[in-house]
């Protein structure tokens, strides 16, 4: 039966034809001529039964299917664009910048004491050496730490 996990046969095991057809062939990709090939393969006198969870290939429309239980559906092998890859982050800091047209890159993070500085509308961001502490007279911005916002 598809979905009974797995074994650990070690040398000299004897298996039972219950063996071979719950871990083995019940838990394999079957590949099918056609959707009739397949169909004719389950259910009659000495072949298995379908279960919830078993794969198929079918050759002549190239799709992967499962079984639900009650019917064979199609896998989504479609990639969904809209989602931004866990890959495009590889190291601890990194930032996802926008670079327009609906894409992303990796800004890597910036050395210590870097500030994150904005290059006006349509250009990336960048990091730039943060200005020496104590800025006096300007009442127009707060000074944190070494970070001064306007």
């Amino acid at each position: 039966m598809a979905g009974a996990g797995t074994r650990l046969f070690v040398a000299g095991d004897v298996l039972t034809a219950a063996q071979v057809n719950t871990y083995l062939q019940d838990q394999v990709i079957a590949v099918y001529a056609n959707s009739t090939a397949r169909d004719a393969a389950y259910g009659g006198v000495g072949e298995p039964t379908l279960a919830e969870g078993m794969f198929c290939f079918l050759k002549d429309t190239n799709e992967f299917l499962y079984y639900t239980g009650s019917a064979w559906t199609a896998v989504d092998t479609s990639v969904d664009t809209s989602k931004i890859p866990l890959s495009t982050v590889t190291t601890a800091g990194d930032l996802i910048i926008g670079t327009g047209n609906a894409t992303v890159t990796r800004l890597a993070a910036g050395a210590a004491t870097y500030l994150l500085t904005s290059n006006g509308a349509g250009v990336a961001p960048s990091w730039q050496v943060a200005p020496s502490s104590g800025v006096a007279g300007d009442s127009d911005q707060l000074v944190l730490g070494s970070q001064i916002f306007s």
